[in-house]
């Protein structure tokens, strides 16, 4: 359907009080585990190289502020805001939460903390959430001389972010595509869990 001018899929109650934004190939399995009352507001991914990367690099557009200002234009104060995805999703999601205090919750589950510049990025990041982080054992296990970086980046993405935020950081086993879903949905239950106090 399109929403506020942008074809999405829209899960759940549009009533409710808790909004997710969630960047992921299909989020029926995640919507099917959910028992809160709450919006999922899965935007159409055309392009994630481009979409989904929040500066230039080479191979990526670096047009994620483009989406940015399409979220922005959605939200108001009435409700609370989760923001959560995979792969580029998650690094996106990350990305946007360090830069918008309306954000309670976020989870990065396999994100691509490889990308050139986000070290520099999150160390920009000043302020308190519920953040769920995740990857695989065998991510960084690659000859690519930048995604083998992903593991290291990961775990100084938790160490940093753990100093004033609600954190955690899962090793899964296997590598990017072990099972998508099934860590999306563990992301979904510990940040609800730990977010217990918004949603009373």
């Amino acid at each position: 359907m399109i929403y506020y001018g942008r074809e999405c899929q829209i899960y759940g109650n549009q009533d409710a009080d808790v909004y997710i934004f969630c960047f992921f190939h299909d989020c029926t399995s995640i919507v099917e585990s959910l028992k809160k009352n709450y919006c999922l507001i899965a935007p159409v991914i055309k392009d994630w190289n481009s979409e989904l990367s929040p500066w230039p690099a080479d191979g990526f557009g670096g047009k994620g502020e483009e989406l940015e200002k399409w979220i922005l234009s959605t939200m108001n104060s009435s409700h609370h805001y989760i923001i959560a995805g995979y792969s580029l999703g998650g690094l996106f999601s990350l990305w946007m939460y360090g830069r918008h205090e309306s954000f309670v919750g976020c989870i990065s589950a396999s994100g691509s903390l490889w990308f050139p510049g986000w070290i520099n990025y999150l160390h920009t990041i000043n302020r308190k959430a519920v953040v769920y982080l995740s990857l695989g054992r065998k991510e960084s296990k690659t000859k690519n001389k930048l995604m083998c970086t992903v593991g290291q980046n990961t775990i100084e993405t938790y160490q940093y972010l753990a100093k004033n935020n609600r954190c955690i950081y899962i090793e899964e086993n296997g590598g990017h595509f072990t099972e998508p879903d099934q860590r999306m949905i563990r992301g979904f239950k510990w940040v609800f869990e730990n977010l217990s106090i918004f949603f009373e």
